[in-house]
């Protein structure tokens, strides 16, 4: 049960990250791909939609090669290193949307989770 509520807080952050980003208006500046026309992120969500987690990690990966700043992405990547159990990757990747991120009040709530999962496992 407790997985459950951890992969759903995931699918929240994700979701309200996501909102949050996609639909900021910025200052008018060259074109750029954004993380909706970013074809790695988006193959990488299509990876993650079928528990592909480490094809969607290498897109993600590449995706940030694109678009290092975008909290999306690495929330992202922070979900399918979790669902590899990956934690320390996870918990970096949550750091970095963090980071980016500083208002959004569901990560670190999240990272607490997170936090607390990793000093369970040692």
């Amino acid at each position: 049960m407790k997985r459950w509520l951890k992969c759903t807080m995931w699918f929240s952050v994700l979701l309200l990250i996501g909102c949050g980003t996609m639909y900021r208006s910025e200052p008018k500046r060259e074109p750029q791909i954004t993380n909706r026309g970013n074809p790695y992120f988006e193959q990488g969500n299509i990876f993650l939609k079928k528990r592909m987690y480490h094809e969607a990690i290498a897109q993600y990966q590449q995706a940030l090669r694109v678009n290092p700043n975008a909290a999306i992405i690495h929330a992202a990547l922070g979900w399918a290193y979790y669902n590899v159990g990956m934690l320390d990757a996870a918990i970096a990747a949550g750091e970095e949307v963090m980071r980016l991120e500083p208002d959004n009040p569901d990560v670190p709530k999240l990272m607490e989770l997170l936090y607390q999962e990793r000093k369970r496992r040692r």
